[in-house]
């Protein structure tokens, strides 16, 4: 019986059978393989650089030449904002240099609408202005103290009338009084001016303001010209200007100098300056000295101002 038996092999189950790799393609009936060469690489760059031009181009052209009215417009007012914006600008730097802090600046101009320009005087008239000329010009020595390295020194001006007679006036009636006894150096800034003017007693403080004088002299190294909040409010602040060069730029703004350093401007330079603008001005006009002496006790100051020659108005010497 064994040896009767033959092999028989039954067939494979469908599930195990082999079935030719290219029956699993996606490849489409009739279809060919596409080989990619350098060359198409190549071609297919240029094509893409070609139309990021043409689009750039085409960009460029309508940009300039505006085929979107509203676009215009509002490109036209964003120039106009922005020229406002720097006469903004020139205008916040003018009102830091002027004086006193934003919330003194209106009642500043409050007291100058309600109380009479220097005084019972128009300091406008004829009257004013002749006054200043037949008094001519004064030579005023400034004692220093608490300059750099604790030393001391002197610096002597000049007053100008022909430059500036209203300003030159009220500063001879300011300097009479001794006004400017012990008053600080509170603003600093290095190449550009030292700043003076707020009493050292807060009930010293003058209100009262003056006109202005027309810009006869521009604003050159070793000027000292009158700090301002505005057209016509000059008051007590002064302020010497220190840049090499001078701030010309000061005269189209209507900073007109009424006197010059004529020996000393090597201590105007020593003064302090470490603290440069950080003394707060609102609290100075309402403090005095007291407020300073306690926050920045090292600013530089002028113990004492004196009269110390006259100039003739014919020969233009001092006697």
């Amino acid at each position: 019986a064994s040896s009767s038996m033959v092999a028989f092999a039954w067939p494979a189950p469908p599930l195990l059978r082999t079935f030719p790799t290219h029956s699993m393609t996606q490849v489409r009936r009739g279809g060919r393989q596409v080989v990619v060469t350098r060359k198409m690489q190549r071609s297919s760059l240029i094509k893409v650089a070609v139309a990021i031009a043409a689009f750039v181009g085409i960009a460029c052209f309508l940009f300039k030449n505006d085929p979107f009215p509203r676009k215009s417009t509002l490109r036209e007012k964003k120039s106009v904002a922005t020229a406002a914006g720097s006469a903004d600008a020139a205008t916040q730097k003018r009102s830091i240099l002027e004086g006193a802090d934003t919330d003194l600046a209106g009642d500043a101009q409050e007291d100058a609408a309600d109380e009479p320009v220097e005084g019972e005087k128009d300091v406008t008239g004829a009257e004013a202005v002749a006054e200043v000329e037949d008094d001519g010009g004064r030579e005023y020595t400034f004692h220093l103290k608490s300059l750099n390295g604790g030393k001391s020194g002197d610096v002597v001006i000049r007053t100008k009338p022909e430059w500036a007679p209203l300003g030159v006036q009220h500063f001879h009636e300011l300097m009479d009084d001794n006004f400017y006894d012990g008053a600080r150096f509170f603003r600093v800034v290095d190449d550009f001016i030292v700043q003076f003017g707020i009493a050292a007693q807060p009930e010293n403080n003058r209100k009262k303001v003056i006109m202005d004088d027309p810009v006869k002299q521009t604003n050159a190294r070793g000027t000292l010209t009158y700090a301002t909040s505005g057209k016509n409010t000059r008051t007590t602040q002064m302020f010497i200007n220190t840049r090499s060069r001078g701030n010309a730029f000061l005269d189209n703004q209507g900073f007109s100098p009424i006197a010059q350093v004529i020996a000393g401007m090597d201590i105007v330079d020593d003064i302090y300056a470490q603290y440069g603008e950080s003394p707060k001005q609102g609290k100075i006009q309402k403090q005095g000295n007291a407020y300073l002496e306690k926050e920045f006790p090292l600013l530089s100051y002028i113990d004492t101002a004196e009269q110390t020659g006259t100039q003739d108005n014919e020969t233009g010497q001092s006697p």
